[in-house]
């Protein structure tokens, strides 16, 4: 007697496979995206504290003899040297944001002072995701000039 043997795989079988399998992939890019977004808005906030802390130590530091500072835009970072910022200047050295990211501040600059390190400015910069305004990281500028993230 010879038994029927059923080889390969029917329809239906087949395309409940490519279901899953393209379910559990779309859902595992959206983790993945989001994971990136948030990569980024904790490097770019750490980019903006960095390139602060940066103005203060070169302005006590007199490093040209000049004051420095950080110009805050919604997609760019200006480390600039002067007292004030001129968009003409070539020595101002842009950061471009994550295009995931934006930034809002309650200063347009902050410039530090040769002797005390002292903001001429102090206030909060605010990064957040341009996808999510909830999703943000804060940095506090003290008028003494110290920086912090929260």
């Amino acid at each position: 007697m010879r038994l029927n043997t059923r080889t390969g795989f029917s329809l239906p079988e087949v395309i409940v496979i490519i279901a899953l399998v393209l379910l559990v992939g779309g859902m595992s890019i959206e983790a993945f995206s989001s994971l990136s977004k948030h990569e980024a808005l904790s490097a770019n906030t750490i980019v903006l504290a960095t390139r602060l802390r940066d103005a203060r130590a070169q302005t006590l530091a007199s490093v040209g003899g000049a004051q420095y500072g950080v110009r805050i835009a919604t997609t760019t970072l200006t480390f600039f040297r002067g007292a004030s910022y001129d968009p003409s200047s070539a020595t101002n050295d842009v950061f471009q944001l994550s295009s995931y990211v934006r930034a809002s501040s309650s200063a347009e600059s902050f410039v530090f002072e040769r002797l005390t390190g002292n903001s001429s400015a102090s206030g909060t910069i605010e990064m957040y995701l341009a996808s999510d305004f909830g999703q943000k990281k804060t940095v506090t500028v003290q008028s003494s000039g110290l920086v912090n993230i929260q």
